[in-house]
C-alpha cells in the first residue's frame, strides 16, 4: 500500500500544496517548525479520520481560517486504487471515498493503513496507562470493525454509569445491573482481543531479538487487566464470567469511590526486561528502542491480520539513536513498505538511508525543492 499524491488546502501551515510521493522511500527535509510533521499528520488523518496529536478538527485549520480539506490517492496491495478526501467546514467533517459522499466518518476505517513513529511514542513505555490503552485501541479499532463498535458502546455506557455513581442518592440495582450487562458483553470482547494483541506483539519482539542487542535479557509485554485471574488461555466464557462476578462483588466499592473501577478502561500493560519494568529501570535510549519495536509490531499486525503493508511514517526520531541501533531499526522497515521520513539533517541520515525521492520544505510551508538525490 502506498500514497501517490497528497493535496492540502488550509491544513495547518499549508494554504494549498500538492505532493507526489515515491511508492518506495521518501525523505522530507526542513528546519523545525516548517511543516514536515504536518505532512505526516495529514496522511495519518486520512487513514484514521483523527490527528495523532489528539486535538480538535478546528485546530487543524490554517491560522485565520476555520476550514480545511485533505485529499489523497492511494494504491492498495490488491492493485485497487482509492481516493479519499476529508473536509472540515461549518464545524462539520465529511468524508468522500472515490468521489462518493459517505454517511459516516467511520467508513474511513479499513480503507488505508499507516503506522506513525514519532517522538511522543516513548510515552508508550514510560507514560501513563491511557497512552498504552489508546495504542491498543487504535490498532484493534482500525483492523476489527466489531472491536470499534464495541469500544464505542463500552465507553458510552461506562460514562453513563460513572455519572450515576458520582451522584447516586439512592441505589437502583436494576439500573446498575443493566449497565453492567452491557459493560460485560462489550468489555469481554475488548479484553480478549487486547490479550491476543499483546501475545502477537511478544512474538514479533522475540522474532526480532537481533534489533534489541543492547538489552541483557529478552523483552516481554504483560497485559494487566483489572479483571482478576485472566490469562491468554482464558476462554471467552471465562472472561465474561469473571468480569461479571467482579462487578457484582465490588458494587459497594464502586459506589463508595463514585466511578467504575474495573474493566478495559482501567487496564494497562507493562514492558519488562528480565521482570524489571523499562519505565522505571531502563534508559531513555532503551525506552525509545522499545517504543519503536512496538510500532513496527503494529505494522506486522496489519500485514498479518489485514493482509496489507501499511505506510510507514517516521517523524524525526532516527537521529536520536546511535549508529548501530539506527541501522538495525532501518532494517526493520524492509523494502516492501512505502516509507516517509522527516528530518532536519539529511546528510547524517543518508549515511544509512537512500531515499528515492527528496522534498525540501522552506519557511511558510513551501516545498521549494524536489529531486531524486539528497541536497547536501
Amino acid at each position: 500500500m502506498y500514497i501517490s499524491s497528497l493535496h492540502l488546502q488550509n491544513f495547518r501551515n499549508y494554504e494549498e500544496t500538492q505532493v507526489q510521493f515515491s511508492e518506495s522511500s521518501n525523505l522530507i527535509l526542513g528546519d523545525n517548525g516548517q511543516g514536515k510533521t504536518n505532512l505526516l499528520e495529514a496522511i495519518f488523518v486520512l487513514c484514521t479520520s483523527k490527528s495523532f496529536r489528539h486535538i480538535s478538527d478546528r485546530k487543524l485549520a490554517r491560522w485565520g481560517t476555520d476550514e480545511y480539506r485533505i485529499s489523497g490517492d492511494f494504491q492498495r496491495d490488491s492493485d485497487a486504487s482509492v481516493a479519499l478526501a476529508l473536509e472540515y467546514r461549518d464545524r462539520k467533517k465529511t468524508l468522500t471515498v472515490n468521489g462518493n459522499l459517505e454517511e459516516r466518518i467511520s467508513s474511513i476505517i479499513g480503507q488505508v493503513y499507516s503506522v506513525l513513529l514519532s517522538f511522543e511514542d516513548i510515552a508508550l513505555v514510560t507514560g501513563p496507562p491511557f497512552e498504552r490503552r489508546a495504542f491498543m485501541d487504535l490498532i484493534l479499532s482500525t483492523s476489527d470493525r466489531l472491536y470499534f463498535s464495541y469500544l464505542k458502546t463500552y465507553i458510552k455506557v461506562v460514562k453513563q454509569k460513572n455519572r450515576y455513581l458520582s451522584d447516586a442518592a439512592r441505589v437502583d440495582t436494576a439500573l446498575l445491573a443493566a449497565w453492567n450487562d452491557q459493560i460485560v458483553r462489550t468489555g469481554s470482547y475488548i479484553l480478549g482481543k487486547r490479550m491476543e494483541l499483546v501475545e502477537f506483539l511478544n512474538r514479533f519482539i522475540l522474532e526480532h531479538e537481533e534489533v534489541l542487542k543492547q538489552f541483557s535479557a529478552p523483552l516481554r509485554l504483560e497485559y494487566r487487566p483489572t479483571v482478576k485471574d485472566l490469562s491468554v488461555r482464558s476462554t471467552d466464557e471465562e472472561v465474561r464470567e469473571r468480569f461479571d462476578e467482579q462487578l457484582i462483588s465490588h458494587m459497594d466499592a464502586e459506589l463508595k469511590m463514585g466511578h467504575a473501577l474495573y474493566g478495559p478502561h482501567r487496564d494497562d500493560f507493562s514492558f519488562s526486561e528480565n521482570k524489571s519494568e523499562i519505565r522505571y529501570f531502563g534508559s531513555v535510549g532503551e525506552a525509545r528502542l522499545a517504543s519503536i519495536m512496538l510500532k513496527m509490531a503494529q505494522a506486522s499486525f496489519y500485514r498479518t491480520v489485514r493482509d496489507v503493508r501499511p505506510i510507514i511514517l517516521v517523524d524525526d526520531i532516527l537521529l536520536e539513536l546511535d549508529n548501530s541501533n539506527r541501522e538495525r531499526v532501518l532494517s526493520l522497515f524492509g523494502i516492501d513498505h512505502q516509507i516517509l521520513i522527516t528530518t532536519t539533517e539529511g546528510t547524517r541520515l543518508t549515511e544509512f538511508f537512500s531515499p528515492d525521492r527528496v522534498f525540501h520544505i522552506s519557511n511558510k510551508g513551501k516545498i521549494v525543492w524536489k529531486g531524486m538525490k539528497t541536497p547536501r
